[in-house]
């Protein structure tokens, strides 16, 4: 049987090849071999550069299900979020959406990318996955039915490829500067979280809190030179911006780890010069950290792409994969990026709407519960 329970069609055709270790080419891995699918993953880097990155990741209640089908989430380590405050900076109105109302555990998950990785990884060990590390993906030649990629020395049949590591480039590729650097870093208060993540809109950009272990992750977004005055103030001098930032979710901050600083971009890509090459996940799209989509989005990519591919990997599949993740892409791409327009300015007009608008969902159990499950599952 297969990591999630279906039973796996066994197949004799040249392999999926996937380019990238991290968590979304892992878990196409994982999905496809669950469902009889030949798969070889290779990556650039050394076997023991995988695995170590401390960085917090957002999980979705959906992402935590395809993870157990996966059977790998009772080995990582995840914080619950089971109560979201969003709130305006300089403006009233905020709501609140809590797990107990759509009957789950958490809406979502913080755990460490690193921890997430290694587990993935050691699943596809003992799925007997064929991995190949220190060697990239190089030239793929395009045949009608099969490509043939360069590996190191080497030549290999594939009868799909998969590009599931780093950000798109090349043609067909569009790009949005928001002129917004992210400050991610970790920080301890005096008061327990309770599972209560923040977040926060300010004139900058978002301010996300979300609970991690014993204190909280960090991500805020604010305009290039303020993050520059950020990244160049003490501990202490950090932790007293942060405090006057964080309005509802004040905290008695007592320490700060290291900060680091991502300028942000909006990069999206277009169609696949040739219809046996898949992009998923960061490869396909990088969006704006505002509510932790990206990840969960990759997440979702790779799990459909073996869903699909189940009976076989023909030209009818690729066309009806393609139709079912083009509205979820689409989807998670306007609402992240309307979110960063309608919310990271001061203007006085849209201040006031915006205030209404987070009082009217508060209010609304039904326009609350929708945003909810687009957040927790996509658009299915």
């Amino acid at each position: 049987m297969g990591a999630d329970g279906d039973a796996p069609v066994e197949r004799t055709a040249a392999p999926v090849l996937i380019a990238g270790a991290g968590p979304v080419g892992l878990a196409a891995a994982l999905a496809l071999r669950a469902r009889g699918v030949p798969v070889q993953l290779v990556d650039a880097k050394p076997r023991e550069g995988i695995g170590h990155d401390p960085r917090a990741v957002a999980l979705a209640h959906g992402s935590r299900l395809i993870l157990e089908r996966l059977g790998v989430w009772s080995s990582i380590a995840a914080t619950a979020i089971r109560h979201i405050r969003v709130s305006q900076q300089a403006g009233f109105g905020q709501t609140r959406i809590e797990a107990a109302d759509y009957d789950v555990d958490a809406l979502g998950y913080v755990v460490r990318l690193g921890a997430l990785n290694q587990a993935l990884l050691q699943a596809a060990q003992a799925a007997g996955i064929a991995l190949r590390f220190g060697q990239a993906l190089g030239n793929v030649a395009r045949g009608s039915d099969t490509l043939i990629a360069s590996i190191g020395t080497e030549q290999r049949d594939a009868s799909l490829v998969v590009y599931a590591e780093g950000r798109p480039t090349g043609e067909h590729v569009g790009s949005k500067d928001y002129g917004q650097t992210a400050i991610v870093t970790e920080a301890w208060s005096a008061e327990p979280h309770g599972a209560l993540a923040h977040e926060r809109f300010t004139p900058q950009g978002p301010l996300a809190l979300l609970p991690l272990e014993s204190g909280y992750s960090i991500v805020w977004c604010v305009r290039p030179e303020r993050a520059q005055e950020l990244m160049g103030l003490d501990d202490a001098g950090f932790l007293a911006e942060l405090a006057q930032a964080t309005g509802f979710a004040q905290r008695s901050w007592r320490r700060v780890a290291a900060r680091h600083a991502y300028p942000l971009t909006l990069v999206t890509r277009g169609a696949m010069p040739h219809a046996r090459e898949i992009a998923l996940g960061n490869a396909a799209q990088a969006l704006h950290p505002v509510a932790g989509q990206g990840l969960n989005l990759g997440l979702r990519d790779a799990f459909e792409l073996a869903e699909t591919l189940q009976q076989g990997i023909t030209p009818a599949a690729l066309t009806a994969y393609a139709r079912r993740r083009k509205f979820d892409r689409a989807a998670m791409i306007a609402i992240t990026d309307r979110y960063v327009s309608l919310f990271s300015n001061d203007f006085p007009a849209l201040r006031g709407a915006r205030g209404l608008g987070l009082t009217a969902l508060n209010l609304l159990p039904p326009l609350r519960g929708l945003i909810a499950r687009r957040m927790m599952f996509g658009l299915r």
